[in-house]
């Protein structure tokens, strides 16, 4: 089996997210090993690298212009969501934009015999990111593949891709084989998140949860004396969308939106928003009532076979405040 190194030994982790950024350093592999699969891959390495250009294309022109119109219909769904939110924090507070790599990196590629059908791209890095794991979705025959998701991965994941040349199974919300079914897995994520604390009886504890949490909880221990904070997540409209891996386990991209509720209580006191939140808001960062600040986030779930057995790990995310809105009308004076 050939193993491809794919980041540095030391990486910092750069991701942007409605609370702030955090790093790390760590190294991430991905191996590419031999292929029992049954069928041949939808697409050879030559088309896939087409879809790819064509995307990145249309991509570069839309992160010149900080515009998500430019995006077209090649970017959809999350991607399209996450990107806009990027979009407007670069306008609003010059931040740098998160990169993106069209390159042909480590590839995996579906082989079904219907659609949907998926190319999932994991981009190289450099001393300073981590990389990017790309997913792109054909939903039907006469529609292109579109980027569907897009997340930094975390330091220290392992990945073992199937054979671009054969491919693997497509993987939907209610695919069976796994311990959990991915919408199962993403539906106890989300009771996660909104329980405050991280479950480590299903899922692996990982920093980008451990990281969503802990600001939650510092963001309303900053705001004690004048108020709270609280964080309500849910599902998208938007479906998973995976592959199986080497090792029979599914790698799966999904959606959660969130919202992290400002709420002055106390009488005289006061209350700012700060930081990207602050940014975003169109209407001054004084909290006379209460503030909200909705959120998109991508989670990237290796979900184990059966046959293995295990927990659920979150293996990669990315996240962004997408609207910010104050309501002074609940005001306690």
């Amino acid at each position: 089996m050939k193993r491809r190194t794919l980041a540095a030994a030391t990486a910092a982790l750069l991701m942007t997210s409605a609370l702030g950024m955090s790093a790390c350093s760590s190294e991430l592999v991905a191996q590419s090993g031999s292929s029992s699969a049954q069928s041949a891959a939808n697409l050879d390495h030559e088309r896939i690298s087409s879809v790819l250009e064509t995307v990145g294309g249309v991509m570069a022109t839309a992160d010149a212009s900080l515009n998500a119109a430019d995006l077209g219909d090649q970017v959809t769904k999350g991607a399209l969501e996450m990107r806009t939110a990027q979009y407007a924090l670069v306008n609003a507070n010059g931040q740098a934009l998160p990169p993106l790599d069209f390159e042909p990196t480590s590839l995996a590629i579906t082989n079904s015999d219907s659609w949907p059908r998926a190319i999932f791209n994991i981009s190289s890095t450099s001393s300073t990111t981590l990389p990017v794991l790309e997913v792109y979705v054909q939903d039907s025959a006469r529609s292109d593949y579109k980027l569907t998701n897009y997340a930094r991965l975390l330091g220290g994941t392992q990945l073992t891709l199937p054979s671009v040349g054969t491919g693997s199974a497509y993987v939907t919300g209610d695919s069976q084989g796994f311990t959990v079914t991915p919408d199962t897995a993403l539906a106890q994520y989300i009771t996660m998140l909104n329980s405050g604390t991280q479950d480590t009886t299903q899922f692996v504890a990982d920093d980008f949860t451990k990281q969503t949490l802990q600001q939650v909880s510092d963001l309303n221990s900053s705001v004690s004396s004048a108020g709270s904070v609280t964080m309500a997540a849910s599902a998208t409209s938007y479906p998973v969308s995976g592959l199986v891996l080497q090792d029979g386990s599914a790698l799966v991209a999904a959606n959660v939106k969130y919202t992290l509720t400002y709420q002055r209580t106390v009488a005289g006191s006061t209350m700012n928003l700060a930081g990207n939140t602050a940014a975003l808001s169109p209407s001054g960062t004084k909290v006379e009532g209460t503030a909200t600040a909705d959120c998109i986030a991508t989670i990237i779930m290796r979900i184990p076979s059966q046959k293995a057995g295990g927990n659920v790990q979150i293996v990669g995310g990315e996240r962004a405040i997408t609207k910010v809105a104050l309501d002074p009308s609940n005001s306690p004076g």
